[in-house]
C-alpha cells in the first residue's frame, strides 16, 4: 500500500488536484479530516518523547516498585508498549482514510488537508509510520486573488497568513525528495500533471484528466 498527501493552503485548487490524483487507477485520496490525523501524528510525536524521558533498565521501563526502590520520583512513571501504541495509531489512520471492507481494492490511499500551517513538521512522523508516502505541497500562485475569495476575503489578516504559509509550504518542499511542489495554474497546464505523475510513479490518462479540468468543481 502507497499513501500520497496533499498538503494544501484555502483556496488553491486543492481539490481539483485531489480529483486528478484520484484518476489514477486503484486509488482514494480522500478530502479534509479537521486536523484530525495530525492529532494523532502529534500523539505519535509526544508518545516518543514520552518514552525518552520514562526511566528505564536496558529499554526496560521500570515498574512504580522499582522507581521506588531505586529513590527514582515516578512522575515519569509509564507502562505502555510503543510498538503497540504505533501500530494502533497506524491502524486508527488507515481507518480514517479506508473501511476495512474496502482496502483490498486500492494499492494508494491517501488525502488532501489544508489545515497544515505550522504543523508540516508532523507529515514526518506520517513518513515514519508509513514510508512509502509521497507528498504534494500545492499552493496557488496568485496571492491577491487568492486573498480576495470568499474564504479568504474577511480575515483582514489572510494577506500574512497566505504568504507565511505558502513560504512553509515552499519550505518544506524544497528539502525533502518524497516531497512535490505543485501550483495551482500547473493544475492546467498537462506537461506539468504528467511531471508530477512521474514523481508519483504513475502515467496520466488524459482522457480522464480532461474531465476533471471540464468540471473543476472549484
Amino acid at each position: 500500500m502507497n499513501f500520497i498527501i496533499i498538503a494544501a493552503i484555502g483556496r488553491s485548487g486543492s481539490t481539483t488536484l485531489q480529483r486528478i490524483i484520484n484518476s489514477i487507477p486503484d486509488s482514494n485520496i480522500t478530502g479534509e479530516k479537521w486536523g484530525a490525523i495530525e492529532d494523532l501524528l502529534n500523539c505519535y510525536k509526544n508518545i516518543k518523547g514520552t518514552i525518552s524521558c520514562t526511566p528505564k533498565n536496558n529499554d526496560e521501563l521500570l515498574t512504580m516498585d522499582e522507581m521506588v526502590k531505586a529513590n527514582i520520583k515516578p512522575a515519569w512513571y509509564n507502562c505502555f508498549c510503543l510498538e503497540e501504541v504505533k501500530n494502533n495509531i497506524k491502524n486508527t489512520i488507515i481507518s480514517i482514510l479506508v473501511t476495512s471492507e474496502s482496502i483490498s481494492k486500492y494499492r494508494i490511499i491517501g488525502y488532501k488537508e489544508i489545515r497544515f500551517f505550522n504543523k508540516l513538521h508532523l507529515l514526518d512522523e506520517f513518513v515514519e509510520l508509513f514510508p512509502n508516502t509521497k507528498i504534494i505541497c500545492h499552493l496557488s500562485d496568485n496571492l491577491e486573488r487568492q486573498c480576495k475569495s470568499d474564504w479568504w476575503k474577511l480575515d483582514e489578516n489572510s494577506k500574512q497568513h497566505l504568504l507565511d504559509y505558502n513560504n512553509q509550504l515552499i519550505n518544506y518542499a524544497s528539502n525533502k525528495d518524497n516531497c512535490y511542489l505543485s501550483y495551482m495554474k500547473n493544475l492546467f497546464d498537462i506537461n506539468e500533471i504528467e511531471k508530477m505523475f512521474l514523481f508519483l510513479g504513475e502515467k496520466l490518462n488524459k482522457e480522464e484528466y480532461d474531465l476533471v479540468i471540464s468540471n473543476s468543481l472549484e
